[in-house]
């Protein structure tokens, strides 16, 4: 009796080690560009993607080559991938993943951003970037995940959303935030100055 209560004992605490404490993953690759008055910065998602702790995505997608059109749909990763980030990042912290650059800057064209954030049970918070162009051991499970999305769209393993007014308010938040970000992590390129002097046209 004493034998299977221990064993029990172990098997329970080691279904309480693996656990996933993630509550949900945002990622956003995005690019940053000037507004139409070329006075400011506009960030430019390219795709979006919520994902709970049960590998459901929920993801707005560019249409390629448009400007203004975007794909909504929703798909199933294997969850596996999340337990995993929720291993490999249960002891980590926002200093852990950032990448470090000796001359760090916003990309205006050379490639889109990558923004994550996690949230876990715990209410605790991290939030990196990277680029689509540099490959980063550390991000690797975050590389995984996205690319599974992107899977299930191109193999046609996922739902069009009807009503997606409740996903684009999620992604318009993680905007903000992720600029918000962005501008205290990294020194933004200064502003074009304005035309002082325009040239008229006459008659």
């Amino acid at each position: 009796m004493k034998k299977l209560i221990i064993l029990i004992s172990i098997i329970i605490f080691s279904c309480s080690q693996k656990r996933n404490e993630i509550d949900s993953i945002e990622i956003m690759s995005y690019y940053y560009d000037l507004n139409d008055s070329q006075t400011e910065l506009k960030s430019e998602p390219v795709t979006y993607s919520i994902i709970d702790e049960n590998g459901n995505a929920e993801t707005i997608q560019k249409t390629p080559f448009s400007k203004n059109k975007y794909l909504h749909f929703k798909s199933t990763v294997d969850s596996k991938i999340i337990d995993k980030i929720s291993l490999n990042s249960k002891n980590k912290d926002e200093k852990f993943y950032n990448e470090k650059t000796k001359n760090p800057s916003v990309e205006l064209s050379c490639g889109p951003i990558i923004r994550v954030k996690i949230k876990y049970k715990s209410q605790k918070e991290i939030t990196f970037n990277s680029s689509d162009f540099k490959t980063n051991a550390k991000h690797k499970d975050f590389i995984e995940l996205q690319n599974l999305i992107k899977n299930n769209y191109a193999e046609k393993k996922f739902n069009k959303i009807e009503n997606s007014s409740e996903l684009e308010k999620k992604m318009k938040a993680f905007e903000k935030y992720s600029m918000n970000k962005d501008t205290l992590e990294l020194p933004f390129p200064p502003m074009p100055m304005p035309n002082r002097n325009p040239i008229k046209f006459t008659k």
